[in-house]
């Protein structure tokens, strides 16, 4: 068997232990020549009867003895190989990106495909042990990663997105909702979650409809509303390859806004939140510790080996030493 320490740095607090013991025999010297000075060997057993230096040095013989094992349990001995069962609890999550042209506009830096994209990475970044899945969605919606503990690859999806994916252009949040509701149906022992981030405009598709599918299949939406009220111009790319702005049938450059009503009352009815202002990493902390209160059920079971560890043993004794020298208390006791 193959020993090990986990925490060697600890070790060189154990280069206290000898000054610590010759500080204890030293002041056992002190306190013995003190007594013995201030009377004779004859008084001392009444004057100083309720003190038993032997039981002084033993005691912090003991506490020393505590203090050694103390840091061998820091230290963290290892040996073996031990057998575990690893499981994960956690729900089944969809984030439902909306990738219409709309979703370029740059009133929120650097624009709002990019901070929805950050936004999921760092609520990806935060999760344990829930299965995520992607969607996305303009005027029709797709599938684009199946449910997954994989996060490595959710973020590799995550980069690939944008809005040059669908070209039938709107914002069919009822699509998204069913597309993402097929996805969830696939394991009924979890609680589910959606996670839809849209700046709202040009909504197609009946919402009440996807309230309605959601309510059946159980599944509660987070909506996260990106952009402004204000608005900002939409970046499209011309025939020659350079940036433009979305112009209406009278050339005039259209502005697109925040619409978040639809966004609003899709959370509120299936007993979601929505989610709006702040940076992405306040925005994926709050929707993270709203899913929190979502029932976690056991996704799965797996075996892992590690090594044996031996630092309760250490720590147990220490403790029973200490348990030992609170019992006996030196005063009691003259015999020197």
């Amino acid at each position: 068997m193959n020993w090990e320490f986990e925490k060697i740095s600890y070790i060189f607090w154990l280069l206290l232990l000898p000054f610590l013991v010759w500080r204890v025999f030293v002041l056992y010297r002190w306190k013995k020549q003190k007594i013995s000075q201030f009377a004779d060997i004859s008084l001392q057993k009444r004057i100083f009867r309720d003190v038993g230096l032997k039981k002084f040095v033993r005691n912090n013989i003991l506490i020393l003895c505590a203090f050694g094992l103390i840091v061998f349990g820091l230290i963290n001995l290892l040996a073996g190989i031990e057998k575990k069962e690893v499981k994960r609890e956690g729900i089944d999550m969809v984030f439902a990106i909306d990738v219409s042209n709309s979703m370029n506009a740059q009133d929120v830096a650097p624009s709002r495909m990019e901070k929805a994209k950050k936004i999921i990475d760092d609520i990806i970044g935060k999760l344990g042990g829930d299965r995520v899945g992607i969607v996305i969605f303009a005027g029709r919606a797709y599938s684009v990663m199946p449910l997954s503990n994989d996060y490595g690859a959710a973020e590799l999806y995550l980069q690939n997105i944008g809005t040059q994916l669908i070209t039938a252009q709107g914002t069919n949040v009822a699509a998204a909702v069913s597309e993402a509701a097929n996805m969830l149906s696939q394991n009924n022992s979890t609680s589910k979650a959606i996670v839809l981030i849209s700046d709202g405009e040009a909504h197609e598709g009946n919402i009440s409809e996807a309230v309605d599918l959601a309510e059946n299949k159980h599944i509660t939406i987070y909506c996260v509303g990106v952009g402004t009220l204000q608005g900002a111009p939409i970046p499209m790319e011309n025939d020659f390859g350079y940036s433009d702005y979305k112009k209406d049938q009278n050339g005039e450059v259209v502005l697109s806004k925040l619409e978040d009503n639809s966004l609003k009352k899709l959370a509120s009815y299936t007993g979601g939140s929505y989610f709006y202002g702040g940076s992405s990493e306040e925005i994926s902390t709050a929707v993270v510790h709203a899913t929190s209160f979502l029932n976690k059920k056991e996704q799965s079971t797996s075996i892992a080996y590690d090594s044996k560890q031996f630092f309760q043993f250490f720590v147990g004794g220490a403790l029973i030493l200490l348990i030992i020298v609170s019992l006996t208390n030196y005063k009691h006791d003259f015999n020197i």
